[in-house]
């Protein structure tokens, strides 16, 4: 009778401190101690797991997790650098908008879940909170990356133009996959797809920026040709200036000097300059 009350006795323990007998389909089951905190791995079905906690109430607690997928789906609009600009110099004033659409299925990484769950207090009452959350983030990371980086890197593929450069899908998914390695590693990248990419002719674009480069370079030898001319002009004038003012200088010295500059002179002095010696003598004279 003892026998037997021990036998039952230890498989009511055994069956208490059961982890499996707990566990549901389609669920993570994670557990908390309060005197060790959150596991460090995720209960499986098809092992077995004991924990002595679990005979005693409000000690130790098995938290499921429901295993989904969160969709994330958004646009990014925009236009190319400068394509206003460039588009003002061509006849068909073309419009070098983009828009790009992306879907993603997004999960969570079985191996780093744990450790997510401790570092986020993640619980499964809050885990759907907490992934809209983290979906606004992914949004506003992947926007900033692919116009930062992945734009710049479609323009420059154009540009040289081989058999081998890559489609925008392929840059932009290149794009993603980065973003995703160093931003979220601890969650899990399901599926990715551009549903739309509406991309301008990167061909006309090309072509209005070397026009506009062309324009703006005319332009600015055009400035620097005036510039120097009227740089010359101003040179001309200032000596001229200068030259008249010695010459006051010395009528006021030597008023009489005029007249033998006209006599003995007369070849080296033009007309205007005799004219303006004569009013500068008058007006010397007045003064006096």
């Amino acid at each position: 009778m003892f026998l037997a009350l021990l036998v039952l006795l230890c498989g009511a323990v055994l069956y208490l401190g059961w982890i499996q007998r707990s566990l549901t389909e389609g669920h993570w089951a994670l557990g908390f101690s309060k005197s060790r905190g959150w596991e460090e791995r995720i209960f499986e079905p098809g092992r077995f797991d004991f924990r002595w906690e679990r005979l005693f109430p409000g000690i130790y607690s098995l938290h499921l997790f429901p295993i989904k997928q969160f969709p994330l789906s958004f646009s990014i609009r925009g236009e190319l650098p400068s394509g206003a600009v460039y588009a003002e110099v061509l006849d068909s004033k073309p419009s070098f908008s983009y828009e790009i659409g992306l879907e993603l299925q997004v999960g969570f990484q079985k191996e780093s879940f744990p450790a997510l769950v401790k570092a986020e207090s993640l619980t499964p009452l809050n885990l759907e909170g907490w992934m809209e959350g983290k979906k606004n983030e992914i949004q506003q990371e992947l926007t900033a990356r692919i116009l930062r980086v992945g734009i710049p890197r479609i323009l420059e593929a154009a540009s040289t133009g081989t058999s081998l450069t890559p489609s925008w899908q392929e840059i932009l998914r290149e794009t993603v996959l980065k973003v995703w390695e160093e931003r979220f590693p601890s969650l899990a990248l399901l599926s990715l797809s551009f549903p739309k990419i509406a991309v301008p002719d990167m061909e006309l674009y090309l072509k209005g920026k070397s026009l506009y480069l062309a324009v703006e370079q005319a332009k600015q030898e055009t400035l620097i040709a005036l510039s120097k001319k009227h740089l010359i002009e101003e040179l001309t004038e200032q000596r001229r200036i200068e030259s008249l003012k010695k010459y006051g200088e010395l009528l006021k010295t030597y008023p009489l000097l005029i007249e033998y500059l006209a006599i003995e002179k007369m070849e080296r002095i033009g007309p205007t300059e005799l004219q303006l010696l004569q009013e500068l003598q008058n007006r010397i004279l007045k003064e006096r």
